[in-house]
């Protein structure tokens, strides 16, 4: 029995070390903020699309649930100016990597703050980074990027290199400057993120907490429909 119990206790310090040995502390450790809902909108009106597939799960890889017009409305409820062009390009450089291109955009939102920059973002809106890379540290400004696609781009490249061993998709450009530092296919859930992409043990967790109130804007969208 005490052997037994003494091989349990091993186990759990020796995978604790191997998780702490991989953690690099990638990005910031930011949470959602708490911003008040905006009556404004600047999408476009578009009638509710049913989910493609509405079930809840934590794979990195896979298609969305989510359409683009129904992500804007999600997230102009916290900013106004919110463009929906940055919810298409998630989606659509989304499904040439694989990644879930609408929770991804959840990940964003987590670092952005409802992508409005604000109360304590490392990272500011001309840098077209929307996921912290290269925010090492408090105050480290991180990389910058030339366009919304190309800092999608690198976001769901980093992503792609946690979540999967594979190459890149045939025709990719590697733009992501932290790809090689990651320990390739060490993650690919979004819980695994916890403790690995930023210094926080709960990132995962907020992401899909974002997201869970995404799916249930779409759910919403779609029985007033009905």
């Amino acid at each position: 029995m005490i052997r037994t119990l003494t091989s349990i206790v091993l186990s759990i310090f020796l995978c604790t070390t191997s998780m702490a040995a991989t953690t690099a502390g990638d990005d910031d450790d930011f949470g959602p903020w708490d911003i008040v809902e905006s009556t404004d909108t600047a999408c476009s009106v578009q009638p509710a699309v049913r989910l493609s597939g509405g079930t809840f799960t934590d794979s990195i890889l896979g298609e969305p649930a989510v359409d683009a017009e129904t992500i804007c409305r999600f997230v102009s409820r916290y900013n106004a100016d919110f463009h929906i062009g940055i919810a298409e390009a998630y989606l659509r450089i989304g499904r040439i990597y694989g990644i879930r291109g609408d929770v991804a955009l959840c990940q964003a939102i987590v670092e952005t703050g409802w992508f409005r920059f604000a109360d304590g973002t490392s990272v500011t809106p001309d840098q077209n980074n929307y996921c912290g890379l290269g925010v090492t540290k408090r105050g480290r400004k991180g990389h910058s990027f030339k366009s919304v696609e190309e800092g999608v781009t690198a976001q769901l490249q980093h992503l792609y290199a946690y979540a999967t061993r594979t190459p890149l998709p045939k025709g990719e450009t590697m733009i992501d400057p932290r790809f090689e530092m990651v320990s390739r296919g060490c993650a690919t859930t979004w819980h695994d993120l916890n403790g690995r992409w930023a210094a926080n043990d709960r990132y995962g967790t907020q992401i899909l907490d974002v997201y869970r109130r995404l799916l249930e804007t779409a759910n919403e969208s779609v029985t007033a429909a009905e």
